[in-house]
């Protein structure tokens, strides 16, 4: 009995030991583990935001206080000269570009694209392996195979970035950015449909926090801006481009992307592509609509779906015209110096803010 007692005892010190000795974000995915194995996977719901000062002085809002050491290990991270990252702010377009810069990379390699899901081909830069629904996490991307490129998703502002990226540019960054107005109503159905982010409350409760930043990871206008005026002088190691390009001539945006990540495409593999990245069949493609992870219970997708609408001008069905103009008055002031421009609408100039 004393021989158990004390084996008992030994093992337990042994593995708290081994778990004093993990990275911070390494216990999270541990914990994560643990949990989803138990069926416990409501132990990160409807969080509420935590603000953290980043150790490099950069001040966000996250989903908790454990966010911070993931992003903490997202600094340091190495990069590779041949790594492609898709830099997007939530519900701009991400999982659309995601698919169509795989493919231009892959010779509109289609048969695999179906084959295999989105989230197995790309890497989550802020969220820890063994993340319900969230596919292969940090350190999945650092133990990606050193002789295949590594396809990156990441939600950061560009302070939040790898130091190598921010300071180097190592490797290929695309930005899809989207007009506020329907980023933003597509951001609140996300919320709403979404365990792990906060309530979204009203409405007219959400649309007041995305004006004054009070989301996770921050403002739009900050967001956007940033990634903007890193591009002006980066243009050989990134991309920017408006979710309103794509939607008015995805075909010519599929040729700059291949001419962009230095790939020569056909016409046949570029028509290939446009097809495939439709929103009709991105929607109906269990590999890029995200139907795959309705069982971890992150997601509701009775409340929406995770591929919505995908439209230009579906904000005109959530504002008021009071709310429109509120929001018109204070775009105009906080875009004023800038020198990029969206459209709200496709197929009326007027539209243009």
């Amino acid at each position: 009995m004393i021989v158990l007692v004390t084996s008992i005892i030994v093992v337990a010190f042994a593995a708290v030991c081994w778990i004093l000795s993990m990275r911070p974000i390494d216990r999270i995915s541990l914990v994560i583990r643990f949990a989803t194995k138990l069926g416990l996977h409501n132990i990160f719901s409807r969080p509420e935001l935590y603000q953290a000062t980043i150790s490099n002085g950069y001040r966000v809002l996250l989903s908790g206080r454990l966010a911070s050491y993931v992003l903490e290990e997202a600094l340091n991270f190495k990069m590779r000269p041949d790594d492609v990252i898709v830099a997007t702010y939530t519900k701009s377009g991400t999982t659309w570009m995601q698919e169509i810069v795989w493919l231009v990379c892959n010779d509109a390699d289609i048969k695999t694209a179906k084959a295999t899901g989105l989230l197995d081909r790309y890497g989550f830069l802020e969220v820890p392996h063994a993340m319900p629904a969230f596919g292969k996490g940090f350190q999945a991307l650092e133990q990606w195979p050193t002789d295949k490129r590594r396809f990156i998703k990441t939600h950061l502002p560009f302070q939040l970035l790898p130091y190598e990226l921010q300071t180097q540019g190592r490797g290929k960054m695309i930005c899809v950015a989207r007009n506020p107005k329907d980023n933003c109503v597509s951001f609140y159905h996300f919320h709403r449909m979404n365990k792990v982010l906060p309530d979204p409350g009203s409405w007219s409760d959400f649309l007041s926090k995305f004006c004054s930043g009070e989301l996770m990871l921050g403002s739009w206008f900050d967001y956007v801006h940033k990634y903007w005026q890193v591009y002006q002088n980066r243009k050989d190691s990134m991309y920017f481009v408006s979710y309103e390009s794509l939607k008015r001539d995805l075909k010519k945006e599929i040729e700059n992307l291949a001419k962009f990540l230095e790939r020569d495409l056909t016409h046949e593999q570029i028509d290939a592509i446009a097809k495939h990245c439709s929103f009709s069949s991105m929607s109906k493609n269990q590999a890029t609509n995200y139907s795959s992870v309705a069982r971890s219970g992150v997601m509701n997708f009775q409340t929406s779906k995770f591929m919505r609408k995908g439209e230009v001008g579906d904000w005109k069905n959530h504002f008021t015209i009071n709310q429109n103009d509120a929001f018109d008055r204070m775009y105009r002031e906080r875009t004023k110096d800038w020198t990029l421009e969206f459209e709200f609408e496709l197929g009326n100039d007027t539209a243009k803010k």
